[in-house]
């Protein structure tokens, strides 16, 4: 189960794997903020073994500043922002292509917004037309994904994404005390 590291003011850093949180733990870098977890995790390490079924949210004791950081139209974030869905028909799929709503042969850009994922056939019916030549129509209109890095690695592990709202939701509502 990856871990979540939140920044001591409790913004996402970064998701790592287990055997990188037990080094931080050894540094002492971080602390848990849930109680129950951490004694999970203890004995884990004393056992020798490190099974993690659920979230495990961690937080540095010192904040670290990060610049911010302009995410570029990859593939794999073009993905991500349509939520492997084509942006034409709805399928979910894992094989999606990319298309680009105004084709480079008629200069267009890969750009935030005139790439989409797409299915195979969507893509092939249509081809390097306009949207209005195949009268096909998008989904929603496509945007950049935000400015802010940890919304994009989030998306990627919902039950971590999950796991931080509802420890938000107790933190903010006073439910819950970050331990060391």
């Amino acid at each position: 189960m990856p871990v979540l590291v939140l920044n001591s003011s409790l913004q996402p850093l970064s998701v790592i794997p287990e055997r990188r949180l037990i080094v931080l733990l050894s540094k002492q870098k971080v602390t848990f903020v849930d109680e129950n977890v951490r004694r999970v995790i203890e004995e884990s390490i004393a056992a020798r073994r490190l099974d993690l079924e659920r979230p495990v949210i961690v937080q540095l004791l010192a904040n670290v500043r990060l610049p911010r950081i302009a995410l570029q139209p990859t593939r794999a974030n073009i993905l991500l922002r349509d939520d492997e869905t084509c942006q034409y028909c709805a399928k979910r799929a894992r094989d999606l292509t990319l298309d680009h709503i105004i084709p480079r042969s008629r200069g267009g850009q890969s750009t935030w917004e005139n790439l989409v994922a797409c299915c195979k056939t969507c893509n092939g019916k249509k081809g390097n037309r306009s949207l209005k030549e195949v009268n096909m129509h998008l989904i929603r209109q496509p945007r950049p994904l935000p400015q802010e890095y940890a919304g994009v690695f989030l998306l990627r592990y919902p039950k971590l994404r999950e796991a931080y709202e509802e420890f938000l939701t107790s933190f903010h509502s006073g439910g819950q005390s970050m331990t060391a």
